[in-house]
């Protein structure tokens, strides 16, 4: 390894952990920093009581594009022997009734009253001639996309009730760019697969894979061969500062990181490097740096927020609750987000005559609930999924778990890039520094995108001008755009 450039990696999630497996292949001294006791990040599989279960099922999504197709190339041995490949099984719940996701309009319009039916087809109406006429000279928020794309009646059934719950904002105060994962879900797009006609790939991707025991399999393979190849993977060993050397470049404290203080076994210590490569949220990145970054930036970066999860396992007495992987919850009259059903991912994760559900509930953690207890979160959980109308009985309960997620998903909040982008400036502008995954990006992207960048940005090490920090935010910018966009 001697002559390539020393990379230290902050954080081993599905971004972090493929760009150290890649530059491991391409022979560069690589060490991971990763302050949990296990490889994955959000994406992986983890033990509450006796069962094996992922924080909500965290499938690898197969798309149709030559991209795709190299990516999974690439990493399908790590998948284990016989992986599942799966057919997207998801539900809505809507006005008490189950609706296969994507949504089918026919059976929307034939499930709901009459009365319903006729505003919905009207308000799409009005809501197209009006785009025709008269369009928008610009789209702010979430609210203004969506009743313009599905009019104000469906957009509010499926979408607006739905997304305040999620995002805890109104949805004229959260941005169209929120929008992202279905930004073509327009009712031409919808009606057409009623239809049977071919939609946009880019919303309606339906296949996945899944190793049997768990998403956890893929990255601890990656993890193996990081180790193989000579390199470290420090877990529970959180970074705590990262330090700029004075003495080189110009401006304030310099223009490179020199090293990264961490905490291991209570200490702390610190690794020099060539490069750092962070996975980290931004803001907590920002306020670790030192010398501090100008104060603009780290005023900017106090105004990205994070939207956090509390997690509900609850174990049933019962083979299956639902054929599905994940139930959206879309009526007022629930707290929590979605569940999702572990054994109907993989089979192989959870004992016969018993099933484990994992329900989700957005929350931000300045508010009252994120410090209720356990039993309290579990009680709240229990009395939504007892009115979704699969019959649960409390007595049907064997167990349960509650765990959390402090910073769950970037909040896309109305002008959010007049903060974002004079961030990634300022980071980027340390001339050694690069960023990348979900939170290194502020991207609410999937995994699968995450591990595309881990082996992007590993490729962008290695070419022949070698890294450059500047060069690589514009990459990421314009694949930032394109996710924005839907594409």
């Amino acid at each position: 390894m001697s002559g390539k450039q020393r990379v230290v990696i902050l954080g081993a999630g599905p971004a972090g952990i493929t760009a150290a497996w890649r530059l491991s292949e391409l022979g560069y001294p690589v060490t991971v920093l990763e302050r949990d006791d296990a490889v994955g990040g959000m994406a992986r599989t983890i033990t509450v009581g006796n069962y094996a279960v992922d924080f909500g099922p965290h499938t690898f999504h197969v798309r149709e594009t030559e991209e795709s197709r190299r990516v999974l190339a690439s990493i399908k041995h790590f998948f284990g022997e016989d992986p599942l490949v799966l057919t997207r099984g998801t539900r809505v719940l809507l006005r008490g009734k189950e609706y296969v996701y994507p949504l089918e309009m026919l059976q929307v319009l034939k499930g709901v009253s009459p009365f319903l039916s006729a505003r919905i087809i009207f308000d799409y109406l009005v809501a197209t001639l009006k785009s025709t006429f008269a369009p928008a000279k610009r789209e702010d928020s979430f609210e203004e996309w969506g009743v313009r794309n599905l009019g104000r009646t469906l957009y509010d059934l499926c979408f607006g009730i739905y997304s305040e719950r999620v995002w805890g904002l109104p949805t004229s105060q959260i941005s169209s760019k929120q929008a992202q994962r279905v930004a073509k879900l327009n009712l031409k797009n919808i009606i057409l697969r009623t239809l049977g006609i071919n939609a946009d790939p880019a919303t309606y991707f339906t296949k996945y894979m899944y190793p049997r025991k768990g998403i956890s399999l893929l990255y601890e393979g990656m993890a193996a061969e990081v180790r193989a190849a000579g390199n470290v993977i420090k877990l529970q060993a959180p970074a705590v500062r990262v330090e700029r050397d004075p003495s080189t470049g110009s401006g304030q404290g310099g223009d490179r990181v020199a090293r990264v203080v961490y905490r291991e076994d209570g200490q702390e210590k610190s690794i020099d490097c060539d490069l750092l490569l962070s996975t980290l949220p931004l803001p907590a990145l920002v306020s670790m740096t030192t010398p501090a970054l100008p104060a603009p930036v780290v005023a900017h970066a106090g105004k990205l927020r994070y939207r956090s999860l509390k997690l509900i396992y609850i174990v049933l007495k019962r083979a299956r609750m639902t054929d599905y992987h994940w139930v959206y919850l879309l009526d007022e009259q629930f707290r929590v987000n979605r569940l999702s059903e572990q054994k109907n991912v993989s089979p192989d994760m959870v004992p016969d005559g018993s099933t484990v559900l994992c329900i989700e509930l957005s929350l931000w953690k300045d508010e009252p609930l994120w410090q209720a207890s356990d039993e309290e979160i579990y009680q709240l959980a229990l009395r939504d999924l007892m009115k979704m109308g699969y019959g649960v009985t409390a007595e049907e309960v064997l167990e349960y778990h509650v765990t959390d997620i402090p910073t769950a998903y970037p909040v896309y909040e109305l002008n959010f890039e007049e903060h974002l982008i004079p961030v990634l400036d300022g980071v980027h502008e340390v001339s050694n520094v690069l960023t990348l995954g979900r939170h290194g990006l502020f991207l609410n992207n999937s995994m699968d995108d995450n591990v595309l960048l881990g082996m992007q940005i590993a490729d962008h090490i290695n070419r022949p001008e070698g890294a450059d920090s500047r060069a690589w935010k514009t990459e990421m910018l314009a694949f930032m755009n394109l996710r924005f966009a839907g594409k």
